[in-house]
């Protein structure tokens, strides 16, 4: 429900107020691609704090903060006017600029990463099968928000403004479930994962279950470890497809001669077969080697976008759903989920917001790329294509990302854990 709520106005609705702020202002897309992408970028850098923080203080603190944050850039957003006298010059956008780096720097505190690590805390034996219900938020959020916020983005009555008004109210109303609900860890309940009763003298020191991931690696140790880099790269490919849609699919399929409102429907739709494919995603990757799946379904992702240059009515539409939505879904929790089993639970959250600083790098670029390539050729084709390509190739990597031996020096505390 968090990442639901969190995800979808930020993330699965780029386009909605990309669409609505170059209709009202005559911003380009790159100068509106560029929002999105700082915004990654102060992701991207705050990823590691963000990490170091959850480690410190629970997820469930840093979620709250996150929700806190979010509501401020949404307040921001809502008061984004023209700064200079030429719509042209890059800074003339900086109110939207600074407005979705607030935005994107409180969806980092309270959504993907700290739900991450909590349930990655929570799980071992399905931990994949786990992270695919966790992470289903964000393709259900956009699935059942992203065609409303539509709705009431283009309504007269209400328009962009208001809806960012409205989200800025509702976002802190999320700290309530977050506090009375969730725990960071089972050992605050004298469980362990997989809801095994523990001692009380175990619930100090949590150790992981998991025969697949039997050494919890400290972040130097994981940093060490090629297969690090390969994750992190191999998801960041795969990311940056994702990040580009969010920002583009809409108007694209909006200048390809589909309506607004059925452009987000689409997109929903896209997003609402992504959750029942992280489903599917979760109990495969469970059962079959990570690294195996994550490539397939990263290349299937790849295709999804290229097909989406092609799309001009509702039948291409949805084969565009169809496609890009399972290779997105079953890949996500598959690529989460491999750092759990392979570097254990005790660093999980920095190694998350370290490996999420190199991802989100990416995923900054792809948006950038396909804007301005619209405005300089008047359509997504080439940018698409591009970035399909580079999708498919980095996808490639997970092929490399097999299970790391611990290292040599293990202790005897875990190697009988």
């Amino acid at each position: 429900m968090v990442n639901a709520v969190l995800s979808a106005p930020a993330f699965g609705a780029t386009g909605l107020w990309i669409n609505s702020l170059e209709t009202e202002f005559g911003w380009s897309r790159t100068q509106l691609s560029i929002a999105f992408s700082l915004g990654q970028l102060e992701g991207s850098i705050a990823a590691p704090f963000v990490g170091y923080l959850i480690d410190k203080i629970g997820g469930k603190k840093v979620a709250c903060i996150g929700a806190i944050v979010a509501s401020l850039g949404f307040l921001c957003l809502s008061q984004t006017v023209p700064i200079t006298q030429s719509r042209e010059h890059w800074l003339d956008p900086a109110i939207f600029y600074i407005s979705y780096i607030t935005i994107m720097f409180g969806v980092t505190l309270g959504g993907w990463i700290p739900m991450t690590v909590i349930i990655n805390n929570w799980f071992s034996k399905h931990r994949s099968l786990a992270m695919s219900i966790g992470s289903v938020g964000f393709s259900v959020g956009t699935f059942a928000i992203v065609p409303l916020l539509a709705i009431l983005i283009e309504s007269e009555n209400i328009g962009w403004k208001l809806t960012a008004i409205g989200l800025a109210f509702f976002f802190p109303l999320l700290i309530i479930p977050i506090a009375k609900i969730i725990k960071n860890a089972p050992e605050e309940i004298g469980e362990s994962p997989d809801g095994l009763k523990v001692k009380s003298s175990a619930i100090k020191t949590p150790v992981s279950q998991n025969s697949a991931a039997s050494y919890d690696y400290s972040l130097t140790e994981a940093l060490k470890e090629r297969v690090f880099w390969y994750i992190a790269f191999g998801h960041g490919a795969s990311a940056m497809l994702t990040s580009t849609m969010m920002v583009h699919l809409i108007l694209a399929f909006k200048h390809q001669g589909i309506s607004l409102p059925t452009a987000a429907l689409i997109w929903g739709i896209a997003m609402g077969i992504g959750g029942v494919s992280q489903i599917f995603g979760g109990i495969l990757g469970d059962r079959t080697p990570k690294h195996i799946a994550a490539c397939i379904f990263g290349c299937i992702q790849a295709v999804g976008v290229a097909i989406a240059v092609f799309v001009t009515n509702i039948w291409l539409a949805l084969l565009f759903s169809a496609i890009y939505g399972i290779g997105f879904g079953a890949r996500a929790p598959i690529t989460t989920s491999m750092r759990g089993d392979y570097f254990g639970r005790k660093a999980f959250g920095k190694i998350m917001g370290v490996s999420a600083m190199s991802m989100m790098l990416l995923t900054m670029i792809g948006p950038i790329i396909a804007g301005r390539l619209f405005d300089l050729q008047g359509d997504y084709k080439d940018g698409f294509l591009i970035l399909a390509l580079a999708g498919f190739a980095g996808s490639l990597i997970f092929l490399l990302a097999r299970k790391p031996t611990p290292p040599v020096n293990v202790s005897k505390t875990q190697q009988n854990s």
